[in-house]
């Protein structure tokens, strides 16, 4: 008989692994957004031409999470899930201290703050495969999708509440706060994180040098993914949102200085609230009213396309204040995609191969991102779109790329729950 889901309050009760593994990431995640902030500002101080600085800073963050995770996922299925989650944790303080030798007046020093962005995505790179591939292993199967959705409504409350804070705290006192705040967050959930006991099935590896061996490693795993039609599908859900919702999150940057909400800081920490918000009640309230499985595939296409909608009524409609609603249904819709297609990839793997599955699923999802980043800054430093030409551009297209991945995956969905069923 099919045991009962267990609701979010009562996992943190019978759990304690989950309990310490939520509480440390909740730290991490808290003090990250004091830093995204404070990062957007700093560049934007520093540069002549706020666009394409920010399109770039974007950029180097998609693609510096990206590449990296070619190895490790790897990594995540080789060595201790637990003490990598520490180590990225670690290294970050140190990358994030760094910071505060910079001079905002100097522009010349854009680069050095260009370099440690890229260095914390790398970072985090290491940090989420562990993370997503050691959710199954302290978790029973009727606490996954409580724990998922936990995890990413935590992801969600950090944002908006790290955002608004951090927004008023860089107006009012400057980014060197937020990035002590940062460094300070990574050594405690570091500590934190150290103290789980995370079983695990590790792969032993092949022989060879390391980097021959994990690229033999990356190889099986991108084969296995290929060759596991019911992987295959759902791993590329959050990259079709990222096609186009990369650009859509580096305008809401943009709009953030045009809203009228006081100074950049502010402005872009209340949307980022905003987005925050709906990342955090999507996957809430998924968990109660999405609960036929079997429905989950098909959603998420839809889920995009819902994205795409929060976001064109944006564009077409004159800015106002209540618009922030616009951007919490966009997100709400974004944070359920994920939700959801991360438990159905961790339902449908096995764990030897799981950490390279995830690095996959964030090295799509990123590299997408990435280069939709780079085309909406390029579109709007070189060509006479205008902001909210390119917002409606944009958001129509995430909208008709939902419809049509849906299209696509429908016919292989529907024979793997039959061959389920059967």
């Amino acid at each position: 008989m099919e045991e009962r889901e267990v609701g979010f309050i009562e996992l943190l009760q019978v759990n304690p692994k989950f309990r310490r593994y939520w509480v440390g990431n909740a730290i991490s995640m808290l003090g990250e957004w004091f830093n995204t902030i404070a990062l957007f500002v700093l560049i934007d101080a520093m540069s002549g031409s706020s666009e394409l600085a920010l399109g770039v800073l974007f950029m180097l963050r998609m693609f510096a999470l990206a590449f990296p995770q070619l190895l490790t996922g790897v990594l995540a299925d080789r060595y201790s899930r637990k003490w990598l989650m520490v180590l990225a944790n670690v290294l970050s303080a140190g990358a994030v201290t760094s910071l505060l030798w910079v001079d905002a007046g100097n522009s010349d020093h854009i680069w050095f703050v260009y370099g440690v962005a890229a260095l914390l995505m790398v970072l985090h790179a290491i940090y989420v495969p562990a993370e997503n591939a050691a959710m199954p292993n302290i978790t029973r199967d009727n606490e996954l999708l409580t724990a998922n959705a936990m995890n990413s409504a935590t992801w969600s409350a950090s944002l908006a509440i790290g955002s608004a804070i951090g927004g008023f705290v860089v107006a009012a006192k400057g980014v060197e706060v937020a990035f002590i705040v940062d460094a300070i967050a990574f050594l405690v959930a570091a500590a934190v994180i150290a103290t789980i006991d995370i079983p695990q099935t590790k792969d032993k590896g092949k022989e060879g040098s390391f980097i021959a061996s994990s690229l033999g490693q990356v190889k099986e795993g991108l084969v296995i993914i290929w060759t596991t039609p019911r992987v295959r599908r759902v791993i590329t859900a959050k990259a079709l949102w990222g096609l186009f919702g990369g650009g859509l999150v580096y305008m809401l940057v943009l709009i953030g200085a045009d809203i009228g909400m006081g100074d950049f800081a502010t402005g872009l920490g209340i949307l980022f609230a905003a987005r925050g918000l709906g990342t955090g009640l999507g996957p809430v309230l998924a968990r109660y009213a999405f609960t036929d499985r079997s429905k989950w595939p098909f959603m998420l296409g839809w889920l995009v396309s819902t994205c795409g909608l929060g976001y064109a009524l944006i564009g077409f409609l004159q800015w106002e204040a209540w618009f922030v609603l616009f951007v919490v249904l966009a997100h709400a819709a974004s944070g359920v995609n994920w939700v959801l297609s991360t438990v159905l990839l961790q339902e449908r793997s096995e764990d030897e191969w799981r950490g390279r599955m995830f690095s996959t699923d964030f090295l799509l999802m990123t590299l997408v991102n990435g280069f939709s980043t780079l085309a909406a800054s390029l579109l709007l430093e070189y060509t006479e779109v205008t902001l909210y030409d390119a917002i409606k551009l944009f958001a129509v297209l995430q909208i008709i790329s939902g419809v049509v991945w849906v299209m696509l995956v429908t016919p292989g969905e529907k024979a793997y729950a039959a061959s389920a069923s059967s």
